[in-house]
């Protein structure tokens, strides 16, 4: 029998405007999502954590362009932190270019993978966009067995033709307003007990 990945989907906000925002998480080249605790009451929830073991992870970045998917992540497991829980991954490797990117859905329905667009028909909502985020903003559940391997193989494509991201900046739609030059670092202190290592809210980018 024809066993599929799954695949869960994790929208990612757009960075804001404020002059505070940092969107640090996903530490895409240390393979770590969640460790800044920001997302322990839906996708990271303490509780229901260990579910989540095997799976990978679908990072759909939202902006201008419509819903891009810039990175599928190897299996991950789970590892306790002080804050909550962290998702791990190996390799640790960078994300497409959002610009770059394979279309999730743009507000016209446009879509470089359409098994994965039509999740959302039948959402009354506006526009495609609202429609889509309203389908997987605060979803846990893995997608259906063909439409993961679906989101895989439009991924593995678009890494084989250049568009992959030289800055974690690269994969959003607009740098945020504090860009980390010492990626690494930032990723060590903010494991650290949570009285050192200084995490606001700004700090993440998982859609609520």
């Amino acid at each position: 029998m024809l066993k599929y990945p799954r695949v869960i989907i994790v929208l990612l906000r757009r960075p804001s405007t404020a002059r505070t925002e940092r969107r640090d998480d996903p530490f895409w080249e240390s393979g770590s999502f969640g460790c800044t605790g920001c997302h322990n009451r839906n996708l990271m929830n303490p509780k229901r954590a260990y579910e989540l073991n095997g799976a990978r992870l679908a990072f759909v970045q939202g902006g201008p362009l419509g819903f891009r998917l810039v990175h599928v992540t190897p299996e991950i497991w789970i590892e306790p932190t002080s804050r909550g829980v962290e998702a791990r991954w190996r390799p640790g490797q960078m994300p497409l270019r959002y610009s770059a990117a394979p279309l999730v859905i743009d507000n016209d329905g446009a879509t470089d993978i359409p098994i994965l667009a039509a999740q959302s028909d039948g959402i009354h909502r506006s526009t495609a966009i609202a429609r889509f985020a309203s389908a997987f903003r605060s979803r846990r559940m893995p997608v259906a067995g063909e439409i993961g391997a679906a989101i895989i193989a439009c991924y593995r494509t678009a890494r084989t033709n250049g568009r992959i991201a030289k800055s974690y900046t690269d994969a959003m739609p607009r740098p945020p307003a504090i860009v980390e030059l010492d990626r690494l670092h930032r990723y060590r202190t903010l494991r650290r007990p949570r009285q050192t290592a200084g995490v606001g809210r700004k700090s993440c980018g998982h859609e609520r």
